[in-house]
């Protein structure tokens, strides 16, 4: 029974506190970057209204918390890149946006390498238990990917 309890605290501590893959460093900045492996062009991800192209590849998510309580609304450019069959998508200069009230100013922005960038680079893995990094990754997952069209007579 001790075994089934020790396995049981060490498998939630290693989940709790690990780092989402898809998350790296590149020059101080936290990026997220996945491939997704599709025949579309990426282009069809013009038609989701979270997302804002600058460019025909750039462009900036809108203010969202993906409608979970755990996270604060935020921000964050990103950047597409394509190569036959597939594409490469990178987030960056991810924002949030605090919902407490400080001192005068009604909404306090921050960037995300504030709070889970350490000094020597690494991704800070868990602050008290929030792992923004696991929380964060299933929705730009979801966001980034391409949606078969559904035909509609409207």
């Amino acid at each position: 029974m001790k075994r089934i309890v020790i396995v049981a605290v060490l498998f939630v501590n290693a989940i709790g506190f690990s780092q989402n893959k898809n998350f790296i460093v590149e020059d101080n900045l936290i990026v997220w970057r996945l491939v997704y492996e599709d025949a579309s062009h990426f282009s069809a991800l013009k038609n989701n209204l979270r997302l804002d192209f600058v460019s025909d590849s750039t462009g900036y998510i809108s203010k969202t918390n993906f409608a979970d309580r755990k996270l604060e609304e935020l921000t964050a450019d990103f950047r597409i890149e394509a190569k036959e069959g597939k594409y490469r998508v990178s987030v960056f200069n991810i924002r949030f946006y605090d919902r407490a009230i400080r001192k005068k100013e009604a909404i306090q922005e921050y960037a995300i390498e504030s709070h889970f960038l350490k000094n020597n680079g690494e991704i800070r893995k868990s602050i008290l238990g929030y792992n923004v990094t696991e929380l964060l990754n299933p929705h730009f997952e979801e966001l980034f990917t391409i949606k078969k069209g559904v035909n509609s007579d409207w």
